[in-house]
């Protein structure tokens, strides 16, 4: 492992080519999928159950392609697994930007969701073994650098589709392939020390690991917290619209969730060092936060509140979503740690595909405030599986030297 570190940030040299190249794709992932459903619609004809169906199979791809790949990152090294998730994505989007077609379309956006499993889940790992002393604080840069991506790529997608929905594609498939060269240049094998899993170690299942148990805690963890989070993407928009604001109004909440990801690391980083020193009381004070903000939306008040209710929530979620990946790595038994990423992030991708359809249950039932209800109880839930996460944390967190901080 190169241990050659920035000398002003203190990052390993292959974390900086990851978090750049997480960006760098991140931009071009965020062409895409904003306009998805649009395109679907406006430029290949087909009904809006139909785009929400594809969507929601590539969402399953993802899931199904998390689990597989974490155990084959174990089993053949995560940067090897990475290279041909990204060769993958590259292919289906090169296809559509040739052939923007139906028949294409449907089973390359498929393959690019299953293929992007394979990045992910890879990723996570590599930040674990090339830093493990790092803590929490290589999972929050990728997570920082991704969103700003995020937000950099949803800002100018409008513009490049108004130009050519192909280009939207081709420019994706790009910023993959510049990622694939800075793997492949930067981050030579050599720099990977982390060994592949062990023909004895294969035989092992998972279940009979030290800690599985907590694995499972953290994965309901994950799944309850997403299927609350993920509310604000599908059901805020059309109760917002109901009260007569307008998208625009909705939207600019998403640009101050990217801004604050970006700005507020110093505000995470008080609250690490005086509130939550450990992983456990992180994930307390983000249950907290996302509790504050879904108690805010029940209230039903004036349009500011939205502001409010989205910094409080976005504070949550800067807790959270790196926190939970750095928890999984610390408790992974030697030549499982991708496995285990694998499984929270499935665990992820499951609150995220199960949160929509039963807050649209409850919004269709009962309305918008018995939807926030259900984010509360999920949330409210998500407090168990995380107390027996920190009944066992010193167990697996003693003599790791790693010290909790924001960056």
């Amino acid at each position: 492992m190169n241990t050659q570190y920035l000398n002003k940030f203190n990052i390993p040299r292959p974390i900086l080519v990851l978090i750049i190249g997480g960006f760098i794709h991140s931009v071009g992932s965020s062409f895409m999928w904003p306009l998805n459903s649009i395109f679907m619609h406006n430029i290949l004809g087909r009904s809006l159950t139909e785009a929400g169906a594809l969507i929601s199979l590539q969402a399953l791809a993802t899931l199904v392609g998390q689990f597989i790949s974490g155990v084959l990152a174990d089993r053949f090294g995560s940067r090897r697994v990475m290279i041909y998730g990204l060769i993958g994505a590259i292919l289906p989007l090169i296809l559509i930007s040739c052939f923007p077609i139906w028949e294409v379309y449907a089973p390359g956006l498929l393959f690019y969701g299953f293929a992007i499993a394979f990045i992910f889940v890879p990723i996570n790992a590599l930040v674990f073994t090339l830093w493990p002393e790092g803590g929490r604080r290589g999972f929050n840069l990728l997570y920082v650098f991704n969103n700003a991506g995020v937000a950099v790529g949803t800002a100018l997608g409008g513009f490049i589709a108004a130009l050519s929905f192909k280009l939207v594609f081709l420019l994706n498939g790009l910023f993959f392939f510049i990622y694939l060269l800075m793997v492949l240049i930067f981050l030579p094998a050599k720099d990977i020390q982390s060994k592949p899993l062990s023909k004895s170690r294969v035989k092992v299942p998972i279940f009979k690991d030290r800690g599985f148990p907590v694995l499972i805690a953290l994965c309901a963890a994950i799944f309850l917290m997403w299927g609350a989070y993920i509310q604000i993407n599908t059901v805020l928009p059309v109760t917002m619209t109901n009260l007569g604001y307008s998208l625009p109004q909705y939207s600019i909440l998403w640009t101050l969730n990217g801004v604050i990801i970006v700005a507020f690391q110093p505000v995470i980083h008080w609250i690490i060092r005086h509130w939550a020193p450990t992983l456990s009381r992180q994930f307390y004070v983000s249950c907290l936060f996302y509790a504050i903000g879904f108690l805010i939306l029940l209230g039903n008040f004036p349009y500011p509140s939205y502001f409010i209710m989205m910094i409080i929530i976005t504070l949550g979620e800067m807790l959270v979503l790196p926190g939970v990946p750095a928890a999984a790595a610390l408790i992974a038994p030697e030549g499982k740690t991708a496995t285990y990423q694998g499984v929270v992030g499935g665990a992820a991708s499951g609150g995220r595909a199960l949160g929509p359809i039963l807050g649209g249950l409850a919004f269709d039932h009962y309305g918008g405030n018995m939807a926030w209800a259900l984010a509360l109880i999920f949330v409210s839930i998500a407090l168990l599986p995380f107390y027996l996460y920190q009944r066992r944390e010193r167990t697996f967190t003693q003599g790791t030297g790693t010290k909790e901080q924001a960056i």
